[in-house]
């Protein structure tokens, strides 16, 4: 485990979902949207609207974005592979409300929205995808205005991590949501977690059982 690893708490995420909302709704959906699936910033820049199955309730992580010389390009994600996430129905809603906007953006450019565009851009037809810089500048201003100048925008993924695996949720299950390579990369990065939350499952069969 990193020392510096500190994820913010639950009230500190909840406020800055909620600062972001209201100066910048679509960032606001962003960090929504980090927290509750533990996504890098580049796979949500990359993200597409056919990665998204409402039926289903699952997104699925192909891609990421990254800044190269010039401009941006796409990349396979850092393991190569791509992963299906499940979602919770308050994610669900965040989606509607951010194609909702986009759709309204498309139709003011009197475009479509295709399934095939970038579910976060700011072209009014999707084709061109979020800087991830510019997302962590954005994020920069809204934390700041909050005084919490400790927290980078990766620590949402932190912070997923760790709520998961103090919750309960099996390791293996934890690292196929992050996209880690294997659940020893997982173990490796959240060990200190992984052992308080054993140190509590012991502490609840020991009420269960008594001395």
């Amino acid at each position: 485990m990193k020392p510096d690893l500190s994820p913010p708490d639950v009230e500190q995420v909840a406020q800055l979902i909620e600062k972001a909302g209201e100066d910048d709704p679509e960032l606001g959906r962003f960090l929504h949207l980090a927290a509750s699936t533990g996504a890098r910033r580049g796979e949500l820049c990359a993200l597409r609207w056919s990665n998204i199955d409402p039926n289903l309730a699952t997104l699925t992580v192909e891609r990421s974005i990254i800044e190269v010389p010039g401009g941006l390009a796409e990349k396979d994600t850092k393991t190569h592979a791509s992963r299906r996430i499940a979602l919770d129905p308050g994610t669900l809603a965040v989606l509607v409300a951010q194609r909702d906007e986009a759709k309204a953006r498309a139709a003011v450019a009197e475009s479509e929205l295709l399934d095939s565009v970038y579910v976060f851009s700011h072209e009014p037809g999707g084709l061109i995808p979020g800087t991830p810089g510019n997302v962590t500048k954005r994020f920069q201003t809204v934390r700041e205005a909050l005084g919490y100048d400790n927290v980078r925008l990766h620590d949402l993924r932190h912070f997923t991590a760790t709520r998961l695996i103090a919750a309960g949720v099996p390791v293996r299950t934890v690292s196929g949501r992050l996209g880690h390579a294997n659940p020893s990369t997982t173990l490796s990065v959240y060990a200190h977690f992984v052992e308080a939350s054993a140190q509590a499952a012991a502490e609840v069969m020991g009420g269960l059982l008594g001395p």
